[in-house]
């Protein structure tokens, strides 16, 4: 289960990539155009708004998969790690429940859609059923990695995407070196603060007061 969550939300993630690369192309040939011939190029705006949608909801389950969505661990970094755990998994739960329901209601409006051939009247006549089915696969795959996520949580294991850093100092140099990693690690992993073990009781209090 974890490699094909792992698999399906890094395709998507490409996917979303490229839609994101769309937009940017479109958008600006659509500028150039303007500026040249003073009118907008038919069907960029349409085409701008369903790749927006795929940008945003197939990027969803490889966020999540990289254990990349905004965290605010001000709570559970103070608790044991075990109640640390379980309150993930309730907040990995509920996400699980919300998505559930969301899959649901946005699946039944994209079904309706689709037998209405929704459209959208502008310059072209763009159809609004293919975006409304974008947004359910990307629910949908969302809610595989929450419900992977709470499995790995009950048996004891760190969400997906989850990274730890640790390294050993044995004298005060190695010691500032080891802060100074441990900053530079975090900022580029909000949601995985490396850890320093320091040898004797001496560097621990210094890692400490670091």
């Amino acid at each position: 289960m974890k490699r094909f969550v792992l698999g399906t939300s890094s395709f998507l993630g490409v996917l979303a990539t490229l839609a994101t690369v769309t937009m940017m192309v479109a958008i600006t040939v659509d500028v150039i155009a303007r500026g040249v011939s003073g009118a907008s190029i038919p069907g960029v705006l349409e085409l701008g708004e369903t790749v927006l949608v795929a940008a945003v909801f197939l990027g969803l389950a490889y966020t999540g998969a990289t254990n990349g969505h905004i965290a605010v661990d001000l709570v559970t970094d103070r608790l044991p790690r075990r109640a640390s755990r379980w309150v993930v998994a309730f907040g990995w739960s509920s996400t699980a429940l919300i998505l559930l329901w969301l899959a649901y209601a946005t699946g039944a409006r994209a079904l309706e859609s689709t037998e209405k051939n929704e459209s959208r009247m502008g310059l072209v006549n763009w159809p609004l059923w293919p975006a409304r089915w974008l947004i359910v696969v990307g629910i949908v795959a969302m809610l595989l990695v929450a419900v992977v996520n709470v499995a790995r949580l009950v048996r004891g294991k760190e969400v997906l995407g989850y990274q730890s850093f640790e390294t050993t100092v044995t004298d005060t140099t190695s010691l500032q070196v080891a802060v100074q990693e441990r900053e530079d690690i975090s900022s580029l992993t909000a949601a995985n603060e490396p850890v320093i073990v320091a040898d004797d009781e001496t560097n621990r209090k210094d890692a400490s007061d670091a």
